[in-house]
């Protein structure tokens, strides 16, 4: 199945539910990572997901300054605890 008809699939899917959650963009990057799994399956150990190129979905090498904020964060929420 390509890649539009699935995240298109997805999205009726989620109207039929009428979640009131609106869809997020971690929502779609799941919904990539799942679909490239299904059509590139892993041949070389079936019980490992092979996993999707980070340019087609997860965490951007330029999203770096976002992360570290959100690491310092949460390391300054567990001191305040």
């Amino acid at each position: 199945m390509k890649l539009n008809k699935y995240i298109y699939k997805k999205l009726m899917e989620e109207e039929e539910n009428l979640s009131p959650i609106p869809i997020t963009e971690e929502d779609i990057d799941d919904w990539i990572a799942d679909w490239y799994n299904d059509a590139f399956p892993n041949f070389r150990d079936e019980t490992k997901p092979r996993g999707p190129p980070m340019w087609l979905c997860g965490p951007r090498w330029y999203d770096r300054r976002k992360r570290i904020i959100k690491e310092a964060e949460a390391k300054s929420y567990e001191l305040d605890e």
